[in-house]
C-alpha cells in the first residue's frame, strides 16, 4: 500500500543504500512534538559504524530529504533525531488513497500462505459461556485482521464427540427425561447442570415416549447400548446445532466442523498409529505404548495407549492436526485455546515433529478466563441456572457489538474482568458507545452535508492545514501498519486501541471545528471528505472486530 508512511520509509532506505547505512531505518508517527509530523533515529542508530557524529549525519540525510518536494520541513534534534513535517497538500493525498480503497482500505499486500484457525471448539455437552465467548471473538477477529494481512484463512471447529464426557451427557439427559414423566431419578455428581437438559429431554420425549423409562443407568452411562447411542447421538446433535446457531448470533462462522468421532470411522486414528511407527516415534514399556516427545522438547514422554488398551486423550488430538494438515495443505496452523492448555504446546509439537512436520507450524495462542462483574462484585447468576455464566445470557443484557468489542480489548494472555455496569453507560466512559458514537457523528455530518448540497471533496488540497486535521489523516494513515503489527502480535486489542484512538481525535476535532461553512464551501468540501474517510476507517476497523458501525445513536 502506497501511503505516505512507506513514501516516506521507502526514502529513509534509498538514503540508507546511498550513505552505506547498515541498519534498517526506524520510523515513527510523531505524538511528542506537534510541530513535526515524524521522527526517525535513522543517524543515532548508524552513526557508529559511520564512524560519525550522529548530529553531522543527521544533517547530511536532511539535505537528501529536503530534496524532496513534498517536505515541508527537517528538524535536527539532539542527540540526532531527525524530525519530518510534511507540506499540507502531501497530507492531504490521504483523503483520495481512503477514497478510492473504501473497503479494502488498510489491507496489506498479498502474502501467498494459508493460515488455518481452530477456535472455540467447545465440547457439544452445553451452551456456550462467557470464556468460550472470548476465545471466539479472539478467534474470529485474528482471522479478519490476518486476511486484512494478506494471508489466505480457514477457520476450524473441532467436536470432542466421542470420550468420556460424551458418555456424561448422555447420563445427564437420560435424567433429566426420566424427570419429565415425573420419575424421581438420581442425577448422579459428574453430571452437567443447566435447565436446557429439560428442553432436549421433552425434544426426546416427544420424539420416543416413554420407550426408555425402564433402562437402568450408572454414574457413567446408561446400561443398555443401544438406549446410551440414542441419548449420545440426539444431545450431540442439539448441542452442536444450538452452538452453531449462537456463535451465528454473535458473529462467528467456521469453514469446517471436523468431528473426533469421526476419525475413528475414517481411520485416521489408525493412519496415526501406522505414521508414528514408521517414524520409530513410539516404544512399549509396561504395557503401555509411549510416544518419544521429550525427544523434541516435551518435559517427558507420553502415554498414547494405556495398559487396559484405551487410548490417552493425545491420540485423537494428534490424529487431527496431522489430518487437519494434510487436508487443508496449510502453511501454518494456529490453535486459540484456554488458558488450562498451556502445557499442551509443547507435547502437541513434539508429537508434529515426530510425524515429520516442523514443530513451528503450529502455535497456540493462549486465552485467560474472564470474570464477569456487575455492582463491584462477580456475577454469577444466570436464568439457565447450571454453573456458568451462559453466552446467551450476557448477549441479552449488553448485545452482541458491546460485548465483542469488549472481549476483544483486551491482551488475551491476561485475566480479564467484564464490567457489565460499564458496558451498559451511554457515555464516554463506554469504549464501545464511544467508539460507535464518532461513527452516528461522521454519518449526521455527511447526512447534512448532503441536504447542503455540500459534496465531499477528495482531491489533494491545501485547505485542511490545522493540527487536528493533520494528524488525524496521518492517524488514518498509519491503518496498514496497525493491522501489521495486529496480525503479527495475535493481537486484535491492538485494532480497538487504534479504534480509540481515531475517536478520540474525531471528536476532539469535531468539537473544535465547524464541519460545514456555508461561507466558505470550498473548506466545508475538504470537511466533509475527511469526515467521509474517518467514517470509512472506523467502518473498516470495526468490521475487523466483528461489529456495526452506527449511522445514529
Amino acid at each position: 500500500m502506497n501511503n505516505i508512511f512507506n513514501i516516506i520509509k521507502t526514502d529513509l532506505n534509498e538514503i540508507s543504500k546511498q550513505l552505506h547505512l547498515k541498519k534498517e531505518p526506524l520510523l515513527e508517527l510523531n505524538k511528542n512534538n506537534i510541530n513535526t509530523h515524524f521522527s526517525t533515529s535513522i543517524a543515532l542508530i548508524n552513526a557508529k559504524n559511520k564512524k560519525m557524529n550522529p548530529m553531522e549525519l543527521a544533517e547530511s540525510i536532511k539535505v537528501i530529504l529536503l530534496e524532496k518536494s513534498y517536505y515541508s520541513e527537517i528538524e535536527v534534534a539532539k542527540p540526532g533525531f531527525i524530525n519530518i513535517k510534511l507540506k499540507c497538500e502531501f497530507i492531504s493525498t490521504i483523503l483520495n488513497n481512503i477514497n478510492t480503497l473504501k473497503k479494502m482500505y488498510g489491507f496489506n499486500n498479498k502474502k501467498n500462505k494459508l493460515i488455518n484457525l481452530e477456535f472455540v471448539s467447545a465440547n457439544p455437552t452445553g451452551f456456550l459461556h462467557v470464556g468460550h465467548a472470548r476465545n471466539a471473538v479472539v478467534g474470529s477477529a485474528l482471522e479478519k485482521i490476518l486476511i486484512a494481512d494478506g494471508y489466505d484463512t480457514q477457520t476450524e471447529y473441532y467436536i470432542n464427540d466421542a470420550g468420556n464426557q460424551i458418555n456424561i451427557l448422555a447420563v445427564t439427559v437420560f435424567v433429566h427425561y426420566l424427570w419429565s414423566f415425573g420419575i424421581e431419578a438420581v442425577k448422579p455428581e459428574n453430571s452437567y447442570g443447566g435447565t436446557f437438559y429439560d428442553d432436549l429431554a421433552q425434544i426426546i420425549k416427544d420424539k420416543y415416549g416413554d420407550k426408555f423409562v425402564k433402562i437402568k443407568y450408572d454414574e457413567t452411562q446408561i446400561l443398555d447400548e443401544k438406549t446410551q447411542d440414542v441419548f449420545k447421538n440426539e444431545s450431540v446433535n442439539y448441542f452442536l446445532e444450538e452452538i452453531k446457531l449462537q456463535l451465528k448470533a454473535f458473529g462467528v462462522t467456521f469453514n469446517y466442523f471436523s468431528s473426533e468421532k469421526e476419525m475413528y470411522v475414517t481411520k485416521d486414528i489408525d493412519k496415526l498409529f501406522k505414521e508414528l511407527e514408521k517414524n520409530n516415534a513410539t516404544y512399549k514399556s509396561e504395557g503401555a505404548l509411549w510416544l518419544k516427545s521429550s525427544k523434541y522438547g516435551d518435559d517427558k514422554d507420553r502415554v498414547l495407549i494405556k495398559t487396559d488398551g484405551s487410548l490417552t486423550y493425545m491420540v485423537p488430538d494428534l490424529a487431527m492436526h496431522n489430518s487437519r494438515l494434510k487436508r487443508s495443505k496449510a502453511d501454518l496452523l494456529i490453535n486459540v485455546f484456554g488458558g488450562d492448555h498451556h502445557g499442551y504446546i509443547a507435547r502437541m509439537r513434539a508429537g508434529l515433529e515426530l510425524l515429520g512436520y516442523n514443530p513451528n507450524i503450529l502455535e497456540i495462542e493462549i486465552v485467560q478466563m474472564v470474570r464477569v462483574v456487575k455492582d463491584g462484585q462477580e456475577y454469577k447468576m444466570s436464568k439457565r441456572k447450571g454453573t456458568a455464566v451462559w453466552l446467551v445470557d450476557i448477549m441479552e443484557m449488553v448485545g452482541k457489538d458491546a460485548l465483542r468489542y469488549m472481549l476483544a480489548s483486551k491482551s488475551s494472555s491476561s485475566h480479564m474482568d467484564l464490567d457489565l455496569d460499564l458496558v451498559q453507560q451511554k457515555n464516554a466512559t463506554n469504549p464501545v458507545y464511544y467508539a460507535q458514537y464518532a461513527t452516528a457523528r461522521c454519518n449526521s455530518v455527511l447526512k447534512q452535508a448532503k441536504e447542503k448540497k455540500v459534496s465531499p471533496n477528495y482531491n489533494k488540497t491545501s485547505l485542511l492545514t490545522n493540527d487536528k486535521e493533520l494528524q488525524l489523516l496521518l492517524l488514518l494513515d498509519s491503518f496498514n501498519q496497525v493491522i501489521a503489527i495486529s496480525a503479527k502480535n495475535r493481537a486484535p486489542q491492538i485494532i480497538c486501541e487504534y479504534i480509540q484512538n481515531i475517536s478520540k481525535q474525531f471528536h476532539s476535532y469535531y468539537s473544535d471545528n465547524k464541519i460545514i461553512d456555508e461561507s466558505n464551501i470550498k473548506l466545508s468540501e475538504s470537511r466533509v471528505g475527511l469526515v467521509s474517510v474517518v467514517l470509512q476507517t472506523l467502518q473498516n476497523s470495526f468490521d475487523l472486530i466483528g461489529i456495526q458501525a452506527l449511522e445514529k445513536m
